[in-house]
């Protein structure tokens, strides 16, 4: 499996940071990996999708087309750097706002098989806005990979983050330095999906890593904040 993101150690800013590229084969363990019966055949959508690196990993999984959404046109020059193969002729990026590009898939009525919310979560403020757009687009899976926060309570944690961090949130404004983003807690995460009548299934990362956890502590922190996977479908009445 490592094999999926060979090719990006001659790629900056991979080449420079072998760690980031270790800890991309350890999220596809988590992000990927336990989904490949749902992505083989599917049309997969890529939400906040960076340079591709994401996208071109499902089509190599085996989704039969892959539309990214990503807001940096920056970062989706990079993917013109990616193997030319069956898998990156799947990939299709579209630079757009997040919301805007959910609100034109509506309006259009496309429909996705399964949609990857790989690392953008807890960079919005509108969680439950977001999605309630998703699922109109008739998923049968919906990844969340997103910072929580522990606590018994429905809460979503408001935080401050620099808009030119290319991993950060977008700003609204052309002289906006700062934006404002919401990390919700656990809790938060499941009264949202169940108002939408999606069920969830947390994703027990200890039990796919072992103890192998190099790249990955924010997955296993101790604190009140903590990276954890979830897994949204349809409730069956």
């Amino acid at each position: 499996m490592a094999r999926t993101f060979d090719f990006l150690k001659f790629i900056l800013p991979y080449s420079e940071n072998r760690n980031m590229l270790y800890r991309l084969i350890q999220r596809q363990r988590i992000l990927i990996d336990p989904f490949r019966p749902q992505i083989e055949g599917a049309r997969v959508l890529d939400l906040a999708c960076h340079d591709g690196r994401w996208s071109y990993a499902l089509a190599v999984a085996g989704a039969r087309e892959v539309v990214g959404v990503e807001a940096r046109q920056e970062l989706i020059d990079r993917f013109v750097l990616f193997p030319d193969n069956a898998a990156r002729r799947c990939v299709r990026l579209i630079c757009n706002d997040l919301f805007d590009e959910l609100e034109a898939c509506v309006a259009r009525q496309e429909q996705f098989d399964v949609i990857a919310v790989y690392g953008i979560f807890y960079h919005v403020m509108d969680h439950f806005r977001l999605l309630s757009l998703l699922r109109r687009l008739g998923p049968e899976l919906i990844i969340i990979d997103s910072e929580f926060i522990r606590t018994d309570n429905a809460v979503i944690q408001v935080l401050k983050e620099e808009t030119s961090n290319p991993l950060n949130a977008t700003s609204d404004a052309p002289d906006m330095s700062h934006t404002v983003v919401g990390v919700p807690s656990f809790r938060a995460m499941d009264f949202m999906a169940d108002a939408l009548a999606l069920d969830v299934t947390w994703i027990d990362h200890a039990l796919i890593l072992g103890e192998d956890r190099d790249g990955m502590q924010d997955y296993f922190r101790t604190g009140r904040k903590l990276r954890g996977t979830c897994a949204l479908s349809p409730r069956n009445n």
